[in-house]
């Protein structure tokens, strides 16, 4: 975590991080930043479990049907535009007040049950996964964080480089499956990110990750054809 971030901001990014409030270059920031300050991931952690019982208590309300056809014909009825009035002159106005009008919907909804449920506003986020990959003799070390509402996997290489002239790549081994192959380490960097297959998203719960030695480009039979450096498995927090 860079210095330069106090507490009291660290806290504010990790609560608007779970809110899904910041952009999506914020978000891929602060993930980057999670993905090596255990401090930061137990905030992210401490703001989620904060979030989710604020409406353990809340029963889903339906809203009533055509709420927000009723609000727009309040609004704006069946009359003719007037032309000569400042609507008529401005007709440019309408289209924003008929968003104005679903947003007073949106406000509308939201106090049936007296606060919002982001649960219901917004697709359900999964917990995050992480693993702390491990050499025998403790001559590497990688940090891993993944992502599976973006795919996105977070690599931090803390001890080790690769083998002079060789590459780095990343395995997933799911129960007794063969691993698979998540991708090479881009070449030079210490903190990398891998996008993950779609179909491989739901395997990594429980499963391990393991980083080997392979030729520049990667293994050539897809399998592990170098030593394997680290492993260990991924859990969620």
């Amino acid at each position: 975590m860079s210095d330069d971030i106090d507490d009291d901001e660290q806290s504010n990014l990790a609560a608007e991080y779970a809110l899904g409030l910041l952009s999506e270059q914020e978000a891929s920031a602060f993930e980057q930043l999670m993905a090596v300050d255990p401090s930061l991931r137990e905030s992210y952690r401490v703001w989620i479990v904060h979030f989710t019982q604020l409406t353990d208590g809340i029963a889903p309300v339906a809203p009533p049907r055509g709420l927000e056809r009723n609000i727009i014909d309040r609004l704006f009825g069946d009359e003719t535009p007037d032309t000569t009035g400042i609507f008529g002159r401005l007709r440019f106005l309408r289209p924003m007040l008929t968003g104005l009008a679903a947003a007073a919907a949106v406000l509308l909804l939201i106090n049936f049950s007296g606060i919002m449920d982001p649960r219901q506003s917004q697709p359900a986020r999964l917990p995050l996964m992480f693993a702390e990959l491990t050499a025998d003799d403790q001559s590497f070390l990688v940090q891993a964080q993944f992502n599976p509402n973006t795919n996105a996997l977070i690599l931090s290489r803390d001890v080790g480089s690769p083998r002079p002239g060789r590459a780095l790549e990343m395995w997933l081994i799911a129960a007794d499956q063969a691993p698979v192959s998540l991708g090479v380490w881009p070449k030079g960097q210490k903190v990398a990110t891998l996008i993950v297959p779609e179909n491989l998203v739901a395997q990594f719960d429980g499963a391990l990750l393991a980083v080997s030695d392979e030729p520049v480009g990667g293994s050539l039979t897809g399998a592990p054809s170098g030593d394997v450096l680290a492993i260990g498995p991924v859990n969620q927090t």
